[in-house]
């Protein structure tokens, strides 16, 4: 399909930077419910930039560094599509559009491509909480009512915190309206 080629040429350019930015965020190989609420956030807060995002999964942050390890046989198999696409819309309010791609390359590496498109209408908000269980303490991960962004200058997604986060992500929401009428 079209799109998913576009995909494949995105993950290509992101691991031949081998670098973080605002659209693009890697996750070391892991099973997908080790790293499933992770990518939700990482979703929610991609789906509300102009363009999207992507999500690289088989990348390992060494220090300051990152190394190309490819996601694992085993923990690639735990990767359904379908369950991925609703567990996260589980966590979305609106639909947030996924797509889901391998992606090979030429020395046999295998990485997982999880990407998030723009939101349709209005931004993508968080419609139900979720915790993960820390050795001592549960921490809240996703928050019922939050509007995640990947802010500029830091690979980081974060809750919308101050005036001008969400100016902006209001005006992206006013043009796509314009654009419509």
């Amino acid at each position: 399909m079209p799109g998913h080629a576009s995909l494949h040429e995105k993950v290509i350019a992101a691991l031949s930077r081998c670098q973080e930015r605002q659209a693009v965020d890697f996750k070391e190989s892991a099973a997908w419910e080790d790293l499933k609420l992770r990518v939700i956030k990482t979703l929610m807060g991609m789906g509300n930039l102009r363009d999207g995002g992507i999500i690289v999964i088989g990348v390992s942050e060494r220090g300051s560094t990152w190394e190309l390890t490819g996601i694992s046989a085993a923990h690639l198999a735990t990767f359904d599509v379908d369950t991925i696409i609703g567990q996260v819309n589980a966590y979305a309010s609106l639909h947030l559009d996924v797509d889901v791609v391998t992606v090979r390359l030429e020395n046999g590496q295998t990485y997982l491509a999880i990407q998030a498109r723009e939101f349709a209408d209005s931004p993508i908000v968080c419609k139900k909480n979720a915790v993960i269980k820390q050795q001592v303490e549960t921490k809240v991960l996703l928050e019922e009512g939050a509007v995640y962004i990947r802010p500029p200058g830091v690979p980081r997604t974060s809750k919308v915190m101050d005036a001008q986060q969400m100016h902006d992500l209001l005006e992206l929401a006013a043009e796509k309206r314009a654009r419509r009428i």
